[in-house]
């Protein structure tokens, strides 16, 4: 009697992601207070399931960047490293093998936890997307937190004057050059909750916008900025507050002294916008 056929990989495959279905959402976030998916839970859930039906997922990092987003009080450098890593499944018993796919991942850390978080990072959200696994609550066009970002740099480019009407910064039928007051707004959130002091606050002004920050406080920071340059900012402080997502929290580092900028929620009415 011959031997039964071998079921192909991409049959093995299916069978595992049919199996896993779910992934709860155990890691917590205790200083941005959001649950997330960790990469040693979905590996737990997905390895011992590859293991069963010999197949092994090959892994090579192909691509890797980094660069300093701010310098604490302290000096303490905060890097982001991002990476591309390639993955194959290739079948124990069969020799067949999927195509190499690429996925890329980003973490960022003040010591040395920057790469191994991009690198669980790439394999996490690989790991999901390929099992097409549920966890929940993760549909990214369900962010509001980043549409309320976009539309603050949204508003960048200031109000559209009409005929003579006219306002600081803008020309006849024009948009007005200056920061306005919903990025002003959004900006103090945003410094607030990521916990920046005054010295990484003004570093990451200076990086973006290149204006001179020496001696100035963070309200007299904000009311030079340009609309352009503001938007910049946004962009810089969404970024920051998205890095994370691993098993192990971000926050804010621990060597930043505390206390925040000099600029507090109720102060940005001062500040001459449009």
């Amino acid at each position: 009697m011959p031997e039964p056929k071998p079921k192909s990989l991409a049959w093995k495959l299916a069978e595992v992601g049919g199996e896993v279905g779910k992934i709860a959402k155990d890691g917590w976030n205790a200083n941005q207070k959001y649950k997330f998916v960790k990469e040693s839970d979905v590996s737990a859930a997905i390895s011992p399931l590859l293991a069963e039906r010999h197949i092994f997922l090959w892994s090579d990092e192909v691509e890797r960047s980094e660069h300093e987003v701010f310098k604490t009080q302290n000096n303490a450098i905060m890097w982001k490293v991002m990476v591309r890593v390639a993955y194959q499944f290739i079948d124990g018993e069969t020799g067949e093998v999927t195509p190499i796919q690429h996925r890329w991942g980003d973490g960022a850390d003040t010591s040395d936890k920057a790469l191994p978080k991009a690198q669980s990072m790439s394999l996490k959200y690989f790991l999901l997307k390929t099992f097409l696994l549920s966890t929940g609550t993760d549909d990214a066009e369900a962010d509001e937190k980043v549409d309320k970002a976009a539309a603050a740099a949204g508003a960048a480019k200031g109000p559209v004057t009409v005929g003579k009407s006219a306002v600081p910064g803008a020309g006849r039928g024009g948009k007005s050059s200056l920061v306005t007051a919903a990025q002003v707004s959004e900006i103090v959130k945003l410094v607030t909750k990521l916990k920046l002091d005054a010295s990484a606050f003004s570093n990451i002004i200076h990086k973006v916008s290149g204006l001179d920050t020496e001696g100035k406080t963070g309200k007299e920071l904000l009311a030079s900025l340009t609309s352009d340059q503001a938007a910049g900012i946004v962009t810089a402080l969404m970024a920051m507050d998205t890095f994370d997502e691993t098993e192990e929290a971000l926050g804010a580092p621990e060597e930043a002294a505390q206390g925040g900028i000099t600029v507090a929620e109720d102060e940005p009415d001062d500040v001459p916008v449009v």
